[in-house]
């Protein structure tokens, strides 16, 4: 049985007197598809996350989240809720073990066999520091976060872009099988091949306007190698 993750209706947010940034943005998203979110850099995407993290608010329309409006002091959800970041900042201090214990706190589904399972698989050592990591072994340990914590919705900004095609692999096939399993991803991205055969619906973003396409029309666009 689906579940409605995301319930957006004429959604707009304008920089506080600047920047129309989109406008009437309506979509509803459901549980077990992936929906990814295409455009350039500063088109937008990582705003309309920021607004559905309730860390901006918007200009106008309605938006839910797991059936909610999203505050920035409200707690509620955030456990159902996992975000990875290309921007996010680790201590560079803790060790993997120590990075993941202090996430896994905050979500009380977290999953230590799916952590175990996926330090294997990305070929992780628990006891390395965060500092002694490159860039993209640092998004492989978010990646691990976000799938042993076992959120109802994940949101990816941009994270796909620092890995190596090894890990991008096993991204998605973590992902489709998440999704499989009743989650939804929400994956940001400018990397339009990122999006091919995985996606369950995409929205074009920018220049302050949209488009959404859903499964009777992705191939075709791919076939027609729409830009961005």
């Amino acid at each position: 049985m689906t579940q409605s993750i995301l319930q957006i209706k004429n959604l707009t947010y304008q920089v506080p007197y600047g920047k129309v940034i989109f406008k009437d943005l309506s979509v509803q998203i459901e549980s077990g598809k992936l929906i990814g979110l295409l455009g350039v850099n500063g088109s937008g995407k990582t705003t309309l996350i920021d607004l559905i993290m309730g860390i901006r608010p918007k200009t106008s329309g309605e938006l839910l989240v797991l059936g909610e409006e999203p505050m920035a002091d409200h707690r509620m959800n955030i456990s159902q809720i996992a975000f990875l970041s290309q921007d996010i900042s680790h201590n560079a201090k803790l060790s993997i073990q120590e990075q993941l214990d202090h996430l896994a706190h905050f979500y009380p589904s977290y999953s230590k066999d799916k952590e175990r399972e996926l330090l294997s698989l990305f070929n992780l050592n628990p006891i390395a520091k965060i500092g002694s990591l490159s860039t993209g072994q640092r998004k492989r340990v978010q990646i691990i976060f976000g799938f042993a914590a076992i959120p109802k919705l994940m949101l990816v900004d941009e994270i796909t872009a620092v890995l190596d095609p090894e890990a991008r692999g096993i991204f998605f096939q973590l992902a489709k099988a998440y999704c499989q399993q009743g989650g939804c991803i929400l994956l940001a991205t400018n990397i339009i091949d990122d999006l091919a055969g995985v996606a369950d619906q995409i929205i074009f973003i920018g220049n302050g306007g949209f488009e959404i396409h859903g499964p009777e029309d992705i191939n075709k666009l791919f076939k027609k190698g729409k830009a961005v």
